[in-house]
């Protein structure tokens, strides 16, 4: 979990974090993902299974108890987590501060707009199956008349990112022909090429029949010079397995080159 300190009591059953498949065993675990996750954390994040942990899995009934008595209603949320922080002290009073003006900030957001910041934080740890249901959702359920047009065509186009990443490139596709067909925009009919070349597709006459053909071969240059770079990672990658005598380090170096180059692919669709 980073550089929590194990003060505490350690549980024999974690709490589980399912959505970043994340397993938390001491109370300071718990208080540095509650500072550091602050987007990733819903009205349900405090219950009883979470009281149930702090008080049964790490022996702290008191702490369990004033929770209970801050956390009425989901409108509790931010004192109660504010509470836990300092009564703990694993974070300086500064630092709590810090973490109080960023409730504040939240809660000046509106319900899409926390949705949307949970689905690009768990994009952001490439939790991208966990991203793409919370942006389906905002697809699909009634659009908030709060909510400017570019805030809903923002949220398909995060999505499309995330099956690209995927490599799920004909989802990634079907995603973004709605953006284009609205806005007729360049970059989304450019990222739309990428995903036709990396699938090896043909380009669909319906977006790319009017395209002019040096437009066509600038994008086509700009890939190849991508591709270009990720042969290179491949090359280098080929020359460790021959310098490198360890075997342990062998397998460590190709699994770094191999992360790089899945890396290198997806971000050829930003």
């Amino acid at each position: 979990m980073g550089r929590y300190l194990l003060c505490g009591k350690e549980a024999e059953l974690p709490f589980e974090i399912e959505e970043l498949d994340l397993r938390i065993y001491t109370i300071e675990e718990l208080c540095y993902y509650i500072y550091n996750n602050l987007m990733l954390i819903g009205d349900d994040f405090i219950g009883d299974r979470l009281i149930d942990f702090i008080r049964n899995g790490l022996s702290m009934p008191e702490i369990a108890d004033k929770i209970e008595r801050f956390h009425t209603t989901a409108s509790d949320l931010d004192a109660t987590l504010v509470m836990l922080l300092s009564e703990v002290g694993y974070y300086t009073e500064p630092e709590i501060a810090q973490f109080s003006r960023a409730l504040m900030k939240r809660r000046k957001t509106n319900g899409p707009e926390r949705v949307r910041m949970k689905a690009d934080g768990l994009a952001e740890r490439k939790r991208y199956y966990a991203a793409i249901r919370y942006y389906r959702t905002l697809l699909r359920e009634p659009r908030d008349g709060r909510m400017s047009s570019e805030f809903y065509l923002g949220v398909r186009e995060s999505m499309a990112d995330c099956y690209g990443r995927l490599c799920r490139f004909d989802r990634a596709f079907q995603t973004l022909a709605p953006i284009y067909e609205q806005t007729k925009s360049d970059r989304i009919l450019k990222k739309m090429y990428d995903i036709s070349v990396l699938s090896g597709s043909e380009l669909p006459p319906v977006y790319f029949s009017k395209v002019p053909d040096t437009r066509l071969s600038e994008w086509q240059q700009d890939y190849w010079n991508r591709e270009s770079r990720l042969k290179d990672r491949i090359r280098n990658a080929e020359v460790m397995q021959i310098f490198l005598k360890d075997p342990e380090k062998i397998k460590e170096a190709l699994a770094g080159y191999t992360a790089a180059i899945k890396e290198e692919y997806r971000s050829m669709l930003e």
